[in-house]
This record gives structure tokens, sequence and C-alpha cells, in this order.
């Protein structure tokens, strides 16, 4: 059933059918080419570790943002509807969400708790559920920090690190309320994959190939793109009335809505999670009227919130 919203935004019942309807192939098409390319940059990056700034930066920075963009296929896969098949949304989870340092059955469990509370207490996306951390920095210092993503990546590696040693029932009602007893052995297992993964690396860096120290540097250079885009979906924005008052829909341009699988589209996401990603644009083209914060792109957000709005 779709959600009442205080705004005009609404969808008939034949409208949420065409919509909903779960496809294979384009997100296999898209995940082939991102993650294809994906590949082909990192071994760029380490291939030309050594050569020309003005070759190797470029190749990094790409390396860079096709990793963050691995945030998108675990995202929709996550909610399974990248995929008609279920087998193929698991599959796409697991590898995006290992490559984005989350263990793909506790972003799950996370991302649907911050679907059920978006931007009010309890939201996990809300540090410590403290709401005045949902509102921009007014501190400059403050701001460019949460912009470079790097508390993201932080939060991510002593999610990781906390996870992969024991911890009983008390950590987890704490710091994981979220998480159902059931799923804790899975996600403990995916976090020791991926701290086990970050040390064989590092170790292989240190002890065979320096060059490959520039695969764990994208991790940095990913979180630098992550925290921008990440920020534009709900921080500033008002923590209580329906989902679509305290969402963004950005337009942006052609490379981000691809490299993001029409994300930036965030407020459409809310109100209509079940939309799959290749019929979002569709979507945003029927309810955008009716939707309370829209903006041209990214520039466009960080504008008005200079200016308070």
């Amino acid at each position: 059933m779709e959600a009442e919203f205080a705004s005009t935004a609404v969808l008939s019942a034949d409208e949420r059918r065409e919509l909903y309807a779960r496809r294979d192939g384009p997100g296999l098409r898209r995940f082939a080419v991102q993650f294809g390319l994906l590949v082909a940059s990192a071994v760029a990056s380490v291939a030309l570790a050594d050569a020309d700034a003005r070759v190797f930066w470029p190749v990094f920075a790409v390396y860079s943002v096709l990793l963050a963009s691995m945030f998108a296929p675990m995202h929709e896969a996550g909610h399974g509807t990248a995929f008609a098949s279920k087998r193929l949304n698991r599959r796409v989870l697991q590898v995006a969400a290992y490559l984005s340092l989350m263990p793909p059955t506790g972003f799950v469990a996370f991302h649907f708790e911050h679907h059920r509370k978006t931007h009010e207490v309890g939201d996990p996306e809300v540090p410590g559920g403290n709401l005045a951390l949902a509102a921009w920095p007014k501190n400059p210092i403050a701001a460019l920090v949460v912009l470079s993503g790097l508390p993201l990546l932080l939060a991510k590696l002593a999610a990781v690190v906390n996870l992969a040693v024991p911890r009983g029932p008390r950590w987890f009602a704490r710091w994981l309320p979220f998480l159902p007893e059931a799923q804790r052995p899975a996600t403990i297992r995916e976090s020791r994959a991926i701290v086990a993964a970050l040390v064989a690396l590092a170790a292989a860096a240190w002890l065979a190939w320096p060059p490959l120290w520039w695969l764990l540097a994208g991790c940095v250079g990913a979180h630098v793109v992550l925290g921008p885009y990440l920020a534009a979906e709900h921080t500033g924005m008002p923590t209580e009335g329906d989902v679509l008052a305290r969402t963004r829909s950005i337009r942006s341009n052609a490379v981000v809505r691809w490299l993001f699988w029409n994300m930036p589209y965030h407020a459409e996401h809310h109100g209509w999670p079940a939309v799959p990603f290749h019929a979002v644009p569709d979507l945003h083209r029927r309810v955008a009227a009716g939707l309370p914060h829209r903006y041209r792109g990214y520039l466009h957000v960080y504008l008005a919130a200079l200016r308070g709005r």
C-alpha cells in the first residue's frame, strides 16, 4: 500500500503496478559495465602507480569514483529491486557491500531501519539519535569534516572491527538494536571477512608490492565522493512531517544518475521504495510536481544550505 503523504505526490493503483515491475536485464547490464570499469581502473591504478602524475591521478580518481558507486548496486540489491531474481539480488548485494566495507546482512537491517525512521529519532543514519546532528553543521570546519566522508569511513571501519571480535547481547542491544538476533552470526562472519581482506591487502602491499596501497587509498577517495553525495539526501531537512518532507529529490546529471542507479531522486525512492531503479526516472516525471524539496544538482543543494534554505 502506498504511504499517505501531506504533499500531492500520489500514484494510482495502475501506475504502481506498472512501476513496481522488476526485471533482470537493466541491472545486469549496468552492474556488468560498472563492475568491469571498476576492475579496469583498479588494475590501471596499480600498474600506473609510478607513472607521471598527469596520467596516474585521473585514473586513480576514476577508480575512487567507481568504488564509491558500488554503494548504488548494494543499496538497490539490498532492497531486492535491482533484479527480479532473488539470487542475483543476493550475489550483487554481497559483492557491492564487501567493496563498500559493509557486511551485507547488517547493511540490509541498517537500511530498512533508516526507511522506517527516516531522519527522525531512531534513524541509524543520525549518530546517536541526536537530531541536532541531523541539521547542517553550523561550524564551517565541522561541515567540511562531515562532507569529507572521513567520519563515514571511520564509522564503517569501527563497526566491522567491533563486529569481528566476540560481542554479547548487551553490546548488540546498545549499538545495533535494529539487527535481529538471527542475523547476528552472518553479520559477524561478513565483518570478519572484510577485516581479513583489508589486513591481507595491507600485508601484501607492505611485504611484496607497494603499489597495492593505492587500492586501499581508493577507499579514502571513495568516501570523499560519498560524503557530499549521502549528506545531500537528508541532512538539514525537517525531522517531522511525512517522509517526502524529510528527503531531497536531486535531478543532477546523467553521469551521476547512471553511476548511482537513479538514487539522486531520493525522495521518490523513500516515497515508493519498491520501484526498481530503472523505473525511478518515470516515477520522478509522475510525482515531481508534488515533491516539496527538489534541487537541480548537488551544487544547488549546498548553495541553498549556505543560504539557510
